[in-house]
């Protein structure tokens, strides 16, 4: 005869009880053992940590240390860390790359294409692994391929075809659009291949490029109203820190003008851009994590593939489509990760 259901769970209740004094596996203890542990040394784990941008333990470092954590690498336990910030200086750049190397660390978190740069030249003789978020690390010399990278250096970047993405938004806010305006600072490494791509993504869409170049905060109003002359309805704003920081400026101007921009910068569509595709960092940060503890594991940066499956959210500005008399598809809008109305 087959126990009642109130008996089987008091049966159970007493196995489980019964495990435990006799110190048995349960499920609970069972799950515990499993959870993620980093690989045992005697000295605590050096990770260096070093950023164009600013320090101060709220930036990109911070959820990076999160994932690891959750890995099993616990700081003041089995990892140190120690980071190095540019706050936006190239000239300082490489002193400070010669720092983080000569404190020997195991594995190196570089944030932003000229910390990319200063580190390449200074690990060339120690070729520390290095783990980055970088918006084109092939066009900025650090790998030789996304796929084998080659050298000490792997990580995650935007997805493919950007530039296909920006003008497909473009064409469908505005299907009869015919010239499309690029703002652009050609002194970022990543420029070329940016422009690149939107000329091979413009010839396909039947697309003539205009091309204006910022240099100087006070360049980017006469080069924005120069797309509006040459008969431009919209234009795309290029990978540069002039442009970023000035993205407020760069999305009212849009406004004001009457063209749609699209980048890859949130300060823009914030300002009144109409769409852009961010930086999958998010999505990104657990990457980075992970190939961490994979390089700490014994593999090599060369032998990872570089991220770029990711995707770019995306984040499309009702107010300014208002704003510019744009009705956009409905499907497009659903799209969009975050909408701004």
């Amino acid at each position: 005869m087959k126990p009642t259901s109130g008996l089987a769970r008091a049966l159970a209740g007493l196995a489980g009880a019964l495990a435990l004094l006799a110190g048995a596996p349960t499920a609970a203890s069972a799950q515990a053992s499993e959870a993620p542990a980093a690989p045992p040394r005697a000295a605590p784990y050096r990770i260096g940590i070093i950023t164009y941008a600013g320090g101060g333990g709220g930036g990109t470092e911070s959820p990076v240390k999160r994932e690891l954590e959750k890995l099993g690498y616990r700081e003041g336990e089995n990892v140190v860390y120690r980071q190095w910030s540019g706050n936006r200086n190239a000239a300082i750049m490489p002193e400070l790359a010669r720092e983080l190397v000569a404190w020997k660390p195991d594995v190196i978190l570089s944030m932003m294409t000229n910390a990319h740069v200063a580190v390449r030249d200074a690990t060339r003789e120690t070729q520390t692994p290095v783990v980055l978020w970088s918006a084109d690390p092939l066009e900025t010399g650090v790998i030789d391929s996304f796929r084998r990278t080659g050298t000490n250096f792997t990580g995650f970047t935007y997805e493919p075809y950007q530039a296909v993405l920006h003008l497909r938004l473009l064409k469908l806010a505005l299907p009869d659009l015919t010239c499309v305006g690029h703002l652009y600072n050609h002194t970022y490494a990543p420029a070329p291949s940016t422009l690149r791509d939107l000329r091979i993504a413009a010839g396909m869409m039947n697309l003539q490029v205009v091309l204006g170049e910022a240099l100087t905060r006070d360049d980017i109003e006469p080069r924005i109203a120069s797309f509006r002359e040459a008969g431009c309805r919209a234009f795309t704003v290029g990978p540069h820190e002039l442009l970023n920081g000035n993205g407020q400026m760069i999305g009212q101007l849009a406004l004001r003008y009457g063209l749609a921009a699209v980048s890859i910068q949130g300060s823009v569509v914030n300002g009144g851009g109409l769409a852009a595709y961010t930086p999958p960092h998010d999505r990104g940060w657990p990457v980075m994590a992970s190939m961490v503890d994979r390089i700490l594991r014994g593999e090599k940066p060369e032998d990872i593939p570089v991220e770029r499956r990711l995707g770019s959210p995306l984040v499309i500005n009702l107010n300014a489509a208002s704003a510019l008399g744009l009705t956009l598809p409905a499907s497009l809008i659903d799209e969009a990760d975050r909408l701004i109305e």
